[in-house]
């Protein structure tokens, strides 16, 4: 893989990173602005901070899977089948690029996101969106710890390039 590659997926993971930062701005100061259970604008809101949440964190996987292993998994779960293959070292391609821990963290959202794909917004409950709006900083602070690391692998790979 040429040196090129590593820098251009590296500069998409800082795009989508930034993007993803920003999305989990707007859900603190979403739950800091709620007082009490929130109106029903407010939790389609909620619903679509999680959405966006996941989402953003798939695209960098799918950056890092059509970049290292050459295509996305295929079939009906493939969106799980993705999370899983980031957790797996892939000898002489590329090093894990999650945890274990991160990816079972990240599984809720997972669900949660396709679960907002497929139910119209008056089904949403409080309950399982508070959980994982309260939940998100921590779940983004290690995913933005574990791509940090992953990044320095691209550096060094760039170098090895070089």
């Amino acid at each position: 893989m040429s040196a090129q590659r590593f820098l251009l997926l590296k500069a998409d993971i800082d795009r989508e990173l930034a993007q993803v930062a920003a999305v989990v701005a707007e859900g603190r100061e979403t739950l800091e602005q709620l007082d009490g259970s929130p109106t029903t604008l407010e939790l389609r809101g909620i619903g679509s901070i999680l959405h966006d949440f996941y989402t953003g964190i798939e695209q960098i996987m799918e950056r890092i899977a059509t970049t290292f292993d050459g295509e996305l998994p295929a079939g009906a779960n493939w969106h799980v089948q993705l999370l899983d293959r980031m957790t797996s070292e892939i000898e002489s391609v590329r090093p894990a690029v999650l945890s274990s821990d991160l990816a079972d963290a990240l599984r809720p959202y997972l669900r949660f996101r396709h679960l907002f794909r497929n139910i119209y917004g008056t089904q949403l409950r409080w309950e399982l969106c508070r959980g994982l709006a309260t939940e998100m900083e921590d779940v983004w602070e290690k995913f933005h710890g574990e791509m940090e690391a992953f990044k320095d692998v691209l550096k060094s790979l760039h170098a090895d390039c070089s």
